[in-house]
């Protein structure tokens, strides 16, 4: 059952990111996993020895993904405002597509901080570098002095925090799985519109 790994693996990865993205870490299970794989589970302890290692798996699959692609978007010619526009579309899309991850990349960091600074190593993504190229493009298109650190955590920040909140949300205005799925695809354009918006209305209070 063997032979062909690559196939085996790439449908054990699928099936571990649906199941955590419905039961969140605690709840997954490794036979429901195995289950939606289409695998036994003695084969999936053969590639994975336990959730966790799975886990990490999905968690190192999935962020790679996102870590190409905010190289994609930063280091192009695109200006400022594209970059914004383009970049919190495809988080927000990212973050409520894999719920499971937030909260799971924060007691990473905190737990076991140089394995979040090996992935980025191996991705070749240097944060600061980031940061650099904001800082010059709001400084050479916005003619604004801000710490890009600021415009990048409230990125993070209005594009997690609604995932991370999701059982609050539900809970205190009663939105059901597809009204919050909604209410999320709606937050790809606001976001980016806010962010946006805020950095004019810097600008405006700047030059005073």
């Amino acid at each position: 059952m063997v032979n062909d790994p690559a196939p085996t693996e790439e449908r054990i990865l699928e099936a571990a990111k649906k199941v955590f993205h419905a039961r969140g870490y605690a709840g997954a299970r490794m036979q429901e996993i195995a289950d939606e794989a289409g695998v036994n589970k003695a084969l999936l302890h053969y590639y994975y020895r336990n959730k966790e290692s799975l886990f990490h798996a999905v968690f190192e699959d999935a962020f790679s993904k996102l870590l190409v692609k905010m190289k994609e978007i930063f280091f192009s010619d695109r200006p400022l405002t594209e970059k914004v526009e383009q970049f919190v579309q495809y988080y927000v899309t990212f973050i409520s597509n894999n719920s499971y991850l937030p909260l799971f990349v924060l007691n990473s960091l905190y737990e076991r901080p140089e394995q979040f600074r090996a992935l980025l190593e191996r991705n070749t993504l240097s944060p600061l570098s980031i940061l650099e190229t904001i800082r010059q493009q709001v400084k050479s298109e916005l003619n604004l002095d801000i710490d890009p650190l600021h415009l990048y955590i409230n990125i993070l920040s209005l594009s997690i925090f609604p995932v991370i909140a999701k059982p609050m949300i539900q809970n205190i205005f009663g939105y059901s799985d597809e009204h919050l799925d909604a209410f999320y695809a709606e937050r790809r354009h606001t976001v980016p519109q806010f962010i946006l918006n805020a950095l004019k209305g810097y600008g405006i209070h700047q030059s005073k």
